[in-house]
């Protein structure tokens, strides 16, 4: 099963614009029919102008157009030049069937991704230190399951351990017994103590296992 990986890269890539800007959200990576490798992005901050001035200055941008306006933010398409897209990451994180979900620009690029093993994440690793830009992990958790918790916990699950904490079932001592607590969900013993082991172990991965970047 995939995982989710969070994590930040110290890349030359829309430096200049970030530092004119508050954030940029990049929503596509593609190349073009001509050849030239694209971005399309959103720029967030309080004075536009100045994040157009420094997108003219940015060594990275080879060219670029504004698709739309809103009034804190702003909608671009800039061609990498060729230095830039050298440096780009991507096409090593889709050879090894990475999928970047968010990139954020600020001080640094702040990457949400799905990966498919340890593996691809070490291959995409090791591309990052050939072009000598630092990669920081942040965070590595299993993907949800369809209808889980942010947590990655099931429904039932989290009204298990809900049920449970409501209950004083972790209180020390307990106010409320395992029994009790499966006769109010009108599941068996056996089957609440499956829900309950279940749904702290996956707790326990997506909160203080997924802090641990080792």
């Amino acid at each position: 099963m995939s995982f989710i990986v969070e994590f930040e890269l110290s890349t030359p890539i829309l430096r200049e614009t970030a530092t004119a800007a508050s954030k940029l959200t990049i929503e596509q990576v593609y190349r073009s029919e001509r050849g030239a490798t694209k971005l399309v992005f959103w720029a967030y901050g309080d004075d536009l102008e100045s994040v157009a001035a420094a997108l003219e200055a940015d060594d990275s941008i080879a060219e670029f157009t504004a698709l739309e306006e809103l009034p804190e933010r702003r909608l671009y398409s800039a061609a990498l030049t060729d230095w830039g897209a050298g440096l780009l990451t991507h096409p090593a994180a889709a050879a090894n069937d990475i999928s970047f979900l968010d990139i954020t620009v600020t001080d640094d690029t702040a990457i949400r991704a799905r990966v498919p093993s340890r593996e691809a994440l070490q291959a995409y690793r090791e591309s990052c230190r050939e072009r000598e830009i630092p990669f920081r992990l942040q965070r590595i958790f299993q993907e949800p399951e369809p209808g889980a918790s942010r947590y990655g916990v099931s429904e039932r699950q989290r009204e298990a351990l809900l049920a449970a904490l409501e209950a004083g079932y972790f209180d020390v001592p307990r106010d409320a017994t395992l029994a009790e607590i499966a006769e109010g969900l009108d599941i068996s013993d056996q089957a609440l103590s499956a829900r309950l082991r279940r749904g702290q172990a996956t707790l326990l991965r997506n909160t203080v296992a997924a802090d641990d970047p080792t």
